[in-house]
């Protein structure tokens, strides 16, 4: 488990602390509980009581039962959900500490228009925030949805999503997920969560406490500068682009302003607000000077190197920003009908502008899919992609979503990717991505691996029309295995 481990330097102080009062700490006394129990839960944790952050007493809570009492899978088995085991100690997994992606940025209903999901379709999809995969259960009933993602925080935040769609009513969903914050989380999650939570994702959020607790500052440098983390999507690496993106549009002076555009009654004043006051002070030499960074668009958007070259080569930061940008704000209302950006400008969303799984109905309907296994069932799958689907049966998988994901690999990693696709893949299966290419170097690797290969959308440059609410992406392809 993470964080199981002190280092050498407590472990011995403490150890040997303990034993002038007759008390025996060595390690193999979980060792031994380890090894003759199944952990069920457990909690790692430090005291501060003492001098609160200095004095640092390191305790766990374990609780286990006995081998017998095994089933034969050592997966996670909830009531509509299966979380798969894995190794957290790992490199692929261990290099991550946080989510990157604390809510979903592509749009589920682009997606939904190109799946044509029939029930009994058997899906995989990257987990990213989860928000997507619950878009499609709701949607369609009878659904098998594979989620997978390297970084177990990602799948840790899909099921706290489950495991509250399970447990609490709409009111107490919606603090959670829609403001980001539940005053009273930790009793909640010790006293409701915990029991549909893997072991894992239990550890995680027990240690992350604050990200739903609301820690506002009244501070002038907080007012000022807004870096506080205070809910749940100014946390992760996308809440530090949130926060960040705060702090930008206060120095370029545009913050009030998109404030009103995240609460403009209509396009027509929308359109008005951002040609005048903010498009060509946000769209600044100095904006795109930030983003054009390597490391800052990784950490803020997490844009890895290989992308960020496939942009350049069809093009300079400059036009892509402004052809992501301009299309949005003057095609697609954002206080009712584009939670993606009213997301980056309030850091919450309304109940009037939210994702599909945050609604009433869809709440009603993923309530009942997280509380049984007689429909749509989940399988969250802390692996690569590769691994996952080397694992399936031949023809097994109908569809598959993998985002922009192709775009991060090397070429020897996409013909893997492509060859294992093509195995899990049934005839006439297919999968859907996004690029920000818009002719990706690897739709050849596609062809020549015998798929069919069409491109739903392609943005042109200088274009007014979003190819969908996030107009993140220049391309969204399809590839059909014949």
């Amino acid at each position: 488990m993470p964080g199981y481990h002190c280092n050498w330097f407590t472990r011995m102080f403490w150890l040997h602390w303990f034993e002038l009062d007759h008390v025996y700490l060595h390690p193999s006394r979980r060792n031994y509980l380890e090894h003759a129990f199944s952990p069920v839960k457990a909690f790692n944790g430090r005291n501060h009581f003492v001098i609160p952050y200095l004095v640092q007493i390191p305790y766990y809570v374990w609780i286990g039962k006995r081998q017998s009492a095994q089933p034969l899978t050592d997966s996670s088995k909830q009531s509509g959900w299966t979380r798969l085991p894995y190794n957290p100690a790992k490199p692929e997994h261990t290099q991550f500490s946080t989510y990157i992606y604390g809510f979903t940025w592509e749009d589920p209903q682009a997606d939904i228009a190109a799946l044509d999901l029939q029930s009994g379709d058997n899906i995989m999809v990257i987990t990213s925030a989860g928000d997507n995969a619950l878009a499609y259960a709701a949607h369609t009933n009878g659904l098998t949805i594979h989620c997978v993602d390297m970084n177990p925080c990602q799948n840790h935040l899909l099921e706290l999503k489950l495991a509250a769609l399970s447990t609490l009513d709409y009111s107490q969903f919606w603090s959670m997920f829609g403001v980001g914050r539940l005053p009273n989380f930790k009793k909640v999650l010790d006293t409701e969560l915990s029991a549909e939570l893997s072991l894992p994702a239990y550890q995680y959020w027990r240690s992350h406490l604050d990200t739903f607790t609301s820690n506002t500052s009244n501070s002038l440098l907080t007012s000022l500068m807004s870096l506080g983390r205070h809910n749940l999507y100014t946390t992760g690496y996308s809440g530090l682009a949130l926060r960040c993106l705060a702090v930008v549009t206060k120095l370029l002076g545009v913050s009030k302003d998109l404030k009103q555009i995240s609460g403009a009654s209509s396009l027509t004043d929308q359109i008005k607000i951002w040609c005048s006051r903010v498009s060509h002070n946000l769209l600044s030499s100095t904006s795109i000077h930030i983003l054009d960074n390597p490391l800052a668009i990784w950490r803020l958007m997490g844009v890895p190197s290989n992308q960020l070259k496939m942009l350049h080569d069809e093009g300079s930061m400059s036009q892509y920003v402004r052809d992501t940008l301009d299309p949005v704000f003057l095609s697609t209302h954002i206080s009712s009908n584009n939670y993606f950006y009213r997301m980056l400008i309030c850091q919450q969303y309304s109940q009037t502008c939210c994702p599909d799984y945050l609604t009433k109905p869809a709440f009603g309907k993923l309530q009942e899919i997280a509380r049984n296994t007689q429909d749509t069932t989940f399988n969250i799958h802390t692996a690569t992609i590769v691994d996952t689907l080397q694992k399936m049966k031949p023809g097994e998988l109908s569809k598959a979503v993998i985002m922009d994901h192709m775009d991060w690999c090397t070429p020897d990693e996409a013909d893997a990717e492509i060859d294992a696709l093509k195995t899990a893949l049934k005839q006439g299966g297919f999968v859907l991505w996004r690029s920000a290419a818009r002719i990706p170097w690897y739709v050849a690797n596609f062809k020549a691996s015998g798929f069919k290969v069409e491109a739903i959308s392609v943005r042109q440059p200088n274009t007014q029309t979003a190819l969908d609410r996030v107009n993140m992406y220049a391309s969204f392809y399809k590839a059909t295995k014949p």
